[in-house]
């Protein structure tokens, strides 16, 4: 059913007084006018998206900015509204959240898992300013998800990987666990999307078979908590489907093997009654002991909070019995957003900005942005915020009895590096419980941990493979690299050295004027630039020869040195050059060269993934040299329909232009098409994309993609 205004301040009626709807009432019209005329793939009006967004928003009883700022969150993107619009109309507040939604919705998802890396980091800088950024993107993309079946099957399989690696874990991470179920079960109904037919056909039939079952486990858990005098709440549930799907994935096992896919839920009015329960439950059938979780005395990071245990109920059944408060109960499907109903607004704003109610529930945000300032690799952050989002943690001890909470996997280095960054570099090795350990030694719930340190120690490459979390990964990198340009500085300045006593160069020379004339800032960083290759000694040394002196060297310093006949380099010379494999870059394609000391340059398409990864203090600018037609070696891949003289008509098409075919592989596929992989020399571009628009014309050819 449409949702309409009225609904949305029915729903907001319940929280807020009269006076605030106004601006929800003043937001919808504004909306409706800027999205008039608009429509969605599906059809319907655009209008019909910001007001299901809103109404989700309401019922998670955020705040009338909060709705407002919903129902507008498209209208700056999608029409001529401006952020000053906004805010003459709505305040800056509203304005405020509006830009932050609009920041990252303008980012282009269409690309590698950089890109996404790098909207993902707009979100997080949008989210520090404003919590309610990262709750309102969270439902738009729910909404959107819900509507998925109107894309193509390639924007359904980006969306919906996106959805999986980012979305679904913010929202557990923030304690929304409705909301992470629902995203990560579309995800996999468009990823996965006959695992999750079968899976959802075969839960569905179990919840049918075992619906009696159940309601009679809950009328003798009822009869007995009643005996004891506890009031109680009980739910029957069936484990959700994207739960089922990891467990069964990464166990490698049937179905029938997962034991507590039956699950009942217990809730009631105080903690001393969850205690009183788990031990009336234990009493009526026998518990299974290492699946007995105590989330109260320890919460989740996310603050969920939860008595879990598994037993053997009636006819040997196993089944999951989860024991909470009522408040337990709330806060661990709403999360965050549960704490607008407890706390008093006037106590959660200052001058529009969202507090860290009590200093721990955005610890993880803090440290996410602590990250972003240090990663400039947009892939390592991606990583590094994949690792700190999922929920598998490990809860550890100092040795003065502080617990301290890591990702499962973590290791005594990322430990050590928690505690502060010295102790990290110097760490040599850790005692577990009073027993010596290696590095990577995996640390476990209820581990005691003691550093092991010396002042000889010092992190290596090695270190990045033992390293999980996103703290320790950034403090190794940080090191090696400073510890390579101070190699550089090194190797630079002997070099330098060399070159001016090979030329009999008067040792006064002022070596930081020489550095500025180079438009570096000191002697050091044009030493590096030696060392690491980016510019040449005899460059520097011509720059300090008296003019007589100059017109002997010119022959060892060559203004731009061309390398492997195609490519011009400036500024560095004898220098081998190579051209990447994985992108295989044409005359035409933008290009950057990557200087590795003793292997050359090696040339990349500049789009390429592998490009993004390398150390910007490698990378050199890199030009082609149009004067020269030699060919270049390329992959097409055309996916075309499986019938007898296809190929044959595509060979003649390549033919046709003169291009000679190095290597052909061609291959039925599952969905009854071919694959047909041409390796062709061509000489630049032009020519390749004239040859894919001749291949295109053929009947029978769906999609041509270049390696």
């Amino acid at each position: 059913m449409t949702v309409r205004i009225n609904d949305i301040l029915d729903e907001v009626s319940a929280y807020v007084p009269d006076t605030e709807r106004r601006l929800i009432e003043k937001a919808y019209v504004f909306s409706a006018q800027v999205h008039q005329g608009q429509k969605r793939l599906s059809g319907e009006p655009y209008l019909n998206h910001p007001l299901e967004v809103a109404h989700i928003v309401a019922q998670m009883h955020l705040d009338v900015t909060a709705v407002a700022a919903a129902l507008l969150h498209d209208a700056i993107e999608d029409s001529l509204t401006k952020r000053e619009d906004i805010r003459s109309e709505f305040g800056d507040e509203v304005a405020q959240v509006v830009d932050g939604l609009t920041k990252i919705s303008k980012m282009d998802f269409r690309s590698e898992e950089e890109q996404q890396a790098e909207n993902f980091r707009k979100m997080i800088l949008a989210m520090s300013k404003d919590l309610r950024v990262l709750l309102i993107k969270l439902v738009d993309r729910l909404h959107n998800m819900r509507t998925l079946e109107y894309h193509n099957r390639g924007a359904q399989l980006r969306i919906a990987r996106e959805t999986l690696d980012i979305y679904a874990p913010l929202a557990n991470r923030l304690g929304i666990h409705w909301l992470q179920i629902e995203l990560e079960e579309l995800s996999l109904k468009f990823l996965e999307p006959d695992d999750y037919r079968v899976l959802k056909a075969k839960l569905d039939s179990i919840a049918r078979e075992k619906d009696e079952f159940l309601k009679d486990v809950i009328a003798q858990i009822q009869s007995k908590l009643t005996e004891a005098g506890i009031k109680a709440e009980l739910k029957s549930r069936i484990k959700h489907i994207y739960s089922v799907y990891q467990k069964l994935k990464r166990q490698n096992i049937p179905l029938e093997n997962i034991y507590d896919v039956l699950g009942v839920r217990v809730i009631v009015n105080t903690v001393g009654e969850c205690y009183a329960a788990l031990g009336i439950i234990h009493n009526m059938w026998k518990p299974i002991q290492q699946r007995i979780k105590d989330f109260i005395a320890m919460p989740k990071p996310n603050k969920y909070q939860s008595l879990h245990t598994t037993v053997f109920g009636p006819m040997g059944e196993r089944i999951e019995i989860q024991i909470r408060t009522y408040e337990m109960d709330f806060i661990a499907n709403e999360g965050i957003a549960a704490h607008w109903l407890y706390k008093d607004y006037s106590k959660l704003q200052d001058q529009g900005k969202f507090k860290d109610h009590d200093g721990q529930e955005l610890s993880w945000l803090r440290r996410l942005l602590e990250s972003h300032k240090e990663l400039k690799n947009p892939r390592e952050f991606l990583q590094s915020v994949k690792l700190d989002l999922y929920p598998e943690d490990v809860f550890v001890f100092t040795p003065r009895g502080e617990v301290l909470q890591f990702p499962l996997g973590a290791t005594p280095l990322d430990f050590a590096y928690s505690v502060h960054t010295q102790l990290g570099h110097q760490c040599s090795g850790a005692k577990i419980n009073g027993q010596i350990v290696k590095l990577n030694y995996e640390l476990k719930s209820g581990d005691v941990i003691e550093i092991l340190r010396s002042p000889k120690q010092h992190p290596s490459k090695d270190w990045l493979r033992i390293a999980r979390t996103s703290r320790a990964r950034n403090k190794i990198q940080t090191w090696l690299r400073t510890q390579e340009r101070e190699q550089s500085i090194a190797l630079g300045r002997e070099m330098l050295e060399k070159k001016l006593r090979s030329l009999h160069v008067a040792k006064d020379v002022d070596l930081e004027s020489l550095a500025k004339d180079f438009t570096f800032k000191t002697a050091d960083d044009m030493y590096a630039a030696i060392g690491f290759g980016r510019t040449s000694v005899n460059q520097v040394a011509h720059k300090i020869l008296p003019e007589e002196q100059k017109k002997e060297f010119k022959e060892a310093l060559p203004k731009k040195k061309q390398v492997g006949s195609s490519v011009v380099v400036k500024g560095v010379d004898n220098l081998l050059i190579r051209f990447a494999r994985c992108c295989r870059p044409i005359p035409g394609d933008d290009i950057v060269g990557f200087i590795t000391r003793g292997k050359g340059i090696t040339v990349h398409r500049s789009g390429c993934p592998y490009a993004t990864e390398i150390d910007s203090q490698r990378l050199i600018p890199v030009e082609w040299d149009t004067s020269v037609g030699e060919n270049h070696e390329i992959e097409l891949t055309v996916i075309c329909e499986d019938k007898p003289g296809m190929l044959g008509s595509m060979t003649a098409v390549i033919g046709a232009r003169n291009i000679n075919i190095t290597k052909l592989n061609a291959s039925s596929m599952p969905d009854g098409n071919s694959m047909c992989v041409f390796r062709v020399l061509v000489r630049d571009l032009a020519e390749l994309e004239k040859l894919s628009t001749d291949l295109r014309k053929l009947k029978g050819v769906e999609r041509i993609e270049r390696r």
